[in-house]
């Protein structure tokens, strides 16, 4: 509800406050006086600068001259008064202006101060856009028919965004966005896929893998034969050391000698340690004979525990078995106990909910009740009323009366009154006439007196006594008098005629009243029938609600049967859930021991084989021993073969010796080096291979990775598409409820307003095309009705969205979050009847819960139906506009 505007600097408004009440506000003044600027201010006030177009900009709205100007709006909703701020900056010498605060207070705090935020705080509260405003709330001056005249698709989008639907087109539209952009992703993922296999199969046709294996081979052969050629070289550079140290100093064969002595010194050391490994060996082996004769005895107690003379894995099978049969026997009474325990919580639940419900539909009787006795209370008081209202025209029709009219001839009473003012502007003709003529003649006269009174003629000077000029004075005198008489017989007429004239208006004046209580008795005829109509169906509904208490009792008594049954068959459902649970444990104990009679079998299965290992290290180091003593017996054979070599060479030959090895040496240093350098090449193919072969298996690796991202880009594709048809599947479905609950609204509040007309009903399509019907069905397109039709069949419209948002937010009988009605010189096109309907839709409005209409209009017959009346005036000299409440 809006409750406070102050504007400074505002069109023609210098500093203004107005205060709105509840109820119907008209705003009048003459044309050009600033009655309009005021909505738009409000309107501004509210949605900023989202109100304004390129044509009309912020600097259109500020004062002429001045270089600031604000706008503060004060609302309530829903319990709460707002305050909307917006200041404005304007440079005159530039014209350009800006917004340059926008304030949203709640209760006196700051809510938002920021221009972006506070209309989208706007559009929170109000739930509606400026455009959807300017669709329900704000009728400018002009577009009254804006909503029939407007194309189907326009008139959807209006409705739809009214209702709340426009979102969900807003929410398909993204989901098909969604949808193309993830189809792109998902067509560039198949192209790179056709890529990456294109790639793929020109790499795996030049045969990476069996290249790699040729150079392979390859380099094993080159390195064996690398090796080889080491091996000879080193025994070569070998010889060469050795033939030179036999050359330079004999006593290395001496220290040989020391080093063989030494070296089988320590074989005789480790075979001294392999004499006592085995001593230790043998005696865990004696250990571990004893560890499985216990886990023979503890195997042959379980089987006697158990009764058991067969196999261990057959007793431990069996004891599975069991187990098995008895676990699944417990899970059937644990689930059977679960099943039970849930049938009887749903059972309990769905008697608390039957519970709520009879609860509910008692609640809901008692209210039906109430509103029975208060429509009651209510026709009540119209029906004092109308019995006022026909009293009231029963007194007037006597002043009617005693006037000399009766109500039969006030029909004509217009074209009367228009005679009667054209008798006096014929009067008043013949009167300014006459009074002309009267004026000359009199000049003339009195110009002829005075020459007469010198003797003379004003010509010729000569005597004028018995002359025709003297014959013809007398002659204008005859006609002076006569005029005089004829100007006072028409001063009679029109005096006459004016006074008829005031008892026409007086009248005219009482007609109305006669009109206003025919039509206030016609009003109220038409709400008690109304009344009459919900108090049936209050009625209606009570009989509804009755009966369902009844089915529902009868339910609530069933279920408490059911209960009972399940509460019987809880005590043998955990009997046997007990007795369930004590055979597993029973078999499980039977487990237990097989699975320990197993576990005992296979530690000495595991002990055994440890003996065998070592037995099996027993035999190693008694090899050991054996090879120890060869190598000590080769050890005094080598000191036997360096004692023989120290005597029996000279030192010319191994000169020669020396020389024939290093000529040998040089050559095998050569073909090494050809097969290093031919080394390096196969490695350098080899490494170009190994590239291809990483890049082939990275080339697989992505093509896998595309695949899943196709097959995924697949999966959200089409999840985008279910979701885009959700949309559209949920909108048309509410589309669907709207339009029908809106058709049926249509037509109560047509039939209402059109009882009397050539029209039968209106139809609303799925589509929202607007068809009216007369009375033998012809079907009519709105744009078609004459303007004052159009107008108040676009009132008609906007009472059913009125109403269904009403139904929508707290039901129609409370309204308390239903917007003002705001409109802007609505009688523009109207005569005096649909004026009168105009009239009679607004007080429809008021009765369904639209408790504050503001209307801007200088027509008599709003001003006399309003609340509260505000004068607007604008002093031409300043230009600028004041109000004053009346």
């Amino acid at each position: 509800m809006l409750k406070r505007l102050k504007v400074e600097n505002i069109r023609s408004y210098e500093d203004l406050e107005i205060y709105f009440k509840n109820g119907v506000t008209v705003i009048s003044g003459v044309n050009g006086s600033g009655k309009s600027s005021l909505l738009e201010a409000c309107f501004t006030g509210l949605y900023g600068s989202k109100t304004l177009t390129k044509e009309f900009t912020i600097a259109d709205i500020v004062r002429k001259g001045a270089t600031k100007a604000s706008i503060v709006l004060e609302f309530e909703q829903k319990g709460n008064v707002y305050s909307m701020e917006q200041v404005f900056r304007n440079d005159p010498e530039s014209g350009r202006a800006s917004n340059t605060r926008s304030v949203l207070k709640t209760n006196g705090q700051i809510f938002t101060d920021q221009a972006k935020r506070t209309y989208d705080s706007i559009l929170s509260l109000l739930r509606m856009d400026e455009e959807a405003f300017r669709n329900c709330v704000y009728i400018r001056q002009g577009e009254i028919d804006v909503l029939i005249n407007a194309k189907p698709a326009d008139r959807q989008k209006m409705i739809d965004d009214l209702l709340q639907i426009g979102k969900l087109e807003e929410y398909r539209e993204r989901a098909g966005s969604a949808r193309i952009g993830v189809g792109r992703h998902q067509r560039d993922a198949e192209r790179r896929i056709k890529e990456v296999k294109n790639e793929t199969a020109e790499i795996e046709g030049t045969d990476p893998v069996g290249s790699l294996n040729h150079l392979l081979t390859e380099t094993a052969q080159i390195k064996e034969k690398h090796a080889s050629v080491i091996e000879i070289r080193d025994k070569t550079r070998s010889g060469i050391e050795e033939l030179r140290s036999k050359l330079g100093e004999y006593e290395q064969l001496a220290l040989q000698k020391k080093s063989i002595g030494t070296q089988i010194l320590g074989f005789n050391n480790r075979k001294t340690e392999a004499f006592e490994s085995i001593n230790t060996s043998t005696s865990s082996i004696q250990s571990l004979h004893s560890r499985i004769e216990e886990l023979k005895q503890s195997i042959s107690g379980i089987n006697e525990q158990l009764k058991w003379s067969g196999d261990i894995a057959q007793m431990l099978v069996q004891a599975e078995e069991q187990e098995r049969v008895q676990r699944d026997i417990l899970n059937d009474s644990r689930q059977k106990k679960a099943l039970h325990v849930q049938e009887t919580e749903n059972t309990t639940k769905s008697l608390q909910q039957l519970s709520g419900q009879i609860k509910d539909m008692q609640v809901s009787i008692d209210s039906n009740l109430k509103k029975k006795e208060d429509i009651v209370v209510q026709i009540e008081k119209l029906k004092a009323s109308l019995e006022d209202t026909q009293a009231e025209k029963l007194s007037i029709v006597g002043e009617i009366e005693s006037l000399g009219f009766t109500p039969k001839k006030l029909s004509g009473l217009e074209d009367i009154i228009e005679l009667v003012q054209t008798q006096q502007k014929t009067l008043h003709g013949d009167k300014m006439q006459l009074s002309t003529r009267r004026e000359e003649i009199t000049r003339r006269i009195e110009k002829s007196k005075e020459l007469v009174g010198q003797g003379k003629c004003p010509t010729c000077g000569q005597d004028m006594h018995g002359s025709a000029i003297h014959e013809t004075m007398s002659s204008e005198e005859e006609q002076l008098t006569s005029l005089e008489k004829e100007l006072a017989a028409v001063s009679k007429k029109e005096e006459e005629f004016g006074l008829k004239m005031e008892q026409l208006r007086a009248v005219k004046a009482i007609s109305r009243k006669i009109e206003d209580c025919t039509n206030r008795v016609k009003s109220f005829n038409e709400r008690i029938d109304l009344s009459q109509k919900m108090l049936e169906d209050h009625a209606s509904r009570m009989d509804e609600d009755s009966k369902r208490l009844n089915e529902a009792v009868s339910r609530k008594q069933e279920i408490d049967t059911t209960i009972a049954k399940l509460k019987e068959q809880e005590e043998p459902l955990q009997g046997a859930l007990s007795f369930a649970g004590k055979e597993h444990s029973e078999a499980l104990k039977r487990l237990n021991l097989a699975k320990k009679a197993q576990q005992n079998l296979i530690e000495s299965e595991a002990k055994g084989k440890d003996i065998e290992k070592l037995e099996e290290r027993i035999r190693s180091e008694q090899e050991k021993i054996g090879l120890l003593e060869q190598q000590i017996k080769d050890g005094k054979q080598r000191l036997s073969e360096i004692d023989e070599k120290m005597g029996g060479i000279g030192a010319e030959s191994l000169k020669s010796h020396l020389q024939q090895y290093e000529t040998a040496l040089k050559n095998i240093e050569i073909d090494i080096k050809k097969l290093e350098e031919r080394k390096t090449e196969v490695m350098k193919g080899i490494g170009m291979v190994e590239k291809e072969i990483e890049r082939l298996s990275r080339l697989q690796q992505e093509l896998r990775s595309l695949q899943h991202r196709s097959d995924f880009l697949g999966a959200v594709y089409r999840d985008a598409e279910e979701l885009e048809s959700m949309y559209i599947r949920i909108r048309a479905e509410l589309r669907s409820r709207n339009v029908g609950t809106l058709d049926a609204l249509i037509n109560e509040i047509f039939k209402f307003m059109y009882s009397n007309n050539a029209y039968s009903h209106v139809q609303l399509d799925p589509e929202y095309n607007l068809t009216i019907f007369g009375k033998d069905g012809t079907p009519l397109e709105p744009k078609l009705l004459s303007g004052g039709e159009r107008a108040i069949f676009n009132l008609v419209l906007r009472c059913a969205i009125y109403r269904l948002l009403a139904m929508a937010m707290d039901g129609p009988a409370k309204g308390s979050n239903l917007p003002p009605l705001i409109m802007d010189e609505p009688t523009v096109f109207l005569d005096r009847g649909h004026v009168q309907q105009l009239i009679k839709l607004i007080d429809l409005m008021r009765d369904f819960g639209v408790v504050q209409i503001i209307i801007v209009s200088h027509d008599e017959a709003l001003i006399d139906s309003a609340d509260h009346l505000f004068y607007v005036e604008k002093n031409p000299i300043t230009n600028t506009s004041s109000i004053t409440a009346c």
